[in-house]
């Protein structure tokens, strides 16, 4: 899906968005806000890019964010306005460090530490994973079209609980264009996803605002990739599932979030009710390792209905 018209969105528009109301105070309108179909509470990643654009309004010219590590604590309302303060920790030459919470009722939804940097020469150390070879995202069906077709089609035996989620989910805000790549027979059952991912809407030239946009689109699919050794997220989705964490390290500015983006998401660790996933993401266009994050979420299963490996089959 792309943007039906000419909107260009900018830091001062649109859903990401927020209003000053006092010396580093602002507000998220609740009106912008959303919470994903059975989802608990605000989309995770849109309070990540608020919180990254409130300290960006913190920081003097010449400063540049560099890594961000975060905690949910409670879900958001999307039905009240969401309050950042900001926290000036310290501004020193080279870098400045700012502590932002999201504030609603009082009470502390998300917290999150940051630190900018003054750019600086590396001098020849340069050091960066290379880009994997996957398909290029053409000729690849988007996550709606796939939900869209699924529901039109009449021998496609779609749950009604998830019949109603694909509806929301297609009539709802379409910030996010995912193209998901189809795994090798080596690969199905591991424990990784790949996406070509970008911003539908059309993004202006201040690289804030592409950084702003990767935060958002970074807490998509961080929790499915655990799912690959016991045949997919679909067949195995937990009765309950959150984000407790997030990290992000911003490599470059050389990329455009409404530029497709290569996402690789891998499980590194699940137990204890816990998923641990590793995101890296390549710029298309300039092939460059530009961004990654880390993430542990909670996923609940029930005891009656554990989930099983499946066993690959053996080809001798």
């Amino acid at each position: 899906a792309s943007s039906s018209d000419d909107t260009v969105l900018s830091l001062r528009s649109g859903f990401l968005k927020l209003t000053e109301v006092d010396s580093d105070v602002h507000f998220a309108n609740h009106q912008d806000l959303w919470t994903p179909p059975g989802a608990r509470g605000v989309f995770g990643g849109q309070t990540i890019a608020q919180a990254v654009h409130a300290a960006m309004r913190s920081v003097g010219p010449g400063y540049i964010v560099h890594s961000f590590h975060g905690y949910f604590l409670l879900a958001g309302d999307a039905g009240r306005n969401i309050l950042f303060h900001v926290d000036r920790i310290r501004d020193g030459r080279s870098f400045a460090t700012r502590r932002v919470e999201a504030k609603q009722k009082n009470k502390v939804i998300f917290s999150a530490t940051m630190q900018f940097h003054v750019p600086e020469p590396s001098y020849g150390l340069e050091v960066a994973d290379p880009m994997p070879p996957v398909p290029s995202w053409e000729g690849l069906k988007s996550d709606f079209q796939i939900m869209k077709e699924m529901l039109e089609d009449p021998t496609s035996a779609v749950p009604d609980g998830m019949r109603q989620l694909f509806l929301k989910r297609i009539n709802g805000p379409q910030r996010i264009e995912r193209r998901q790549i189809p795994k090798e027979a080596a690969d199905v059952l591991e424990p990784v996803t790949w996406y070509w991912t970008r911003s539908p809407l059309k993004l202006d030239d201040d690289p804030s605002t592409h950084k702003v946009c990767l935060a958002y689109l970074s807490d998509m699919g961080m929790i499915t990739a655990a799912y690959g050794p016991f045949g997919g997220w679909e067949q195995n989705r937990p009765n309950m599932v959150v984000s407790l964490d997030h990290s992000m390290w911003f490599h470059s500015d050389n990329f455009r979030a409404d530029e497709w983006l290569l996402f690789e998401t891998r499980c590194h660790r699940a137990s204890g009710a816990r998923i641990l996933s590793l995101c890296k993401v390549w710029s298309s266009s300039s092939k460059e390792l530009v961004f990654s994050c880390t993430q542990e979420g909670l996923a609940r299963h029930s005891e009656t209905k554990p989930l099983v490996r499946v066993v690959p089959d053996s080809k001798l």
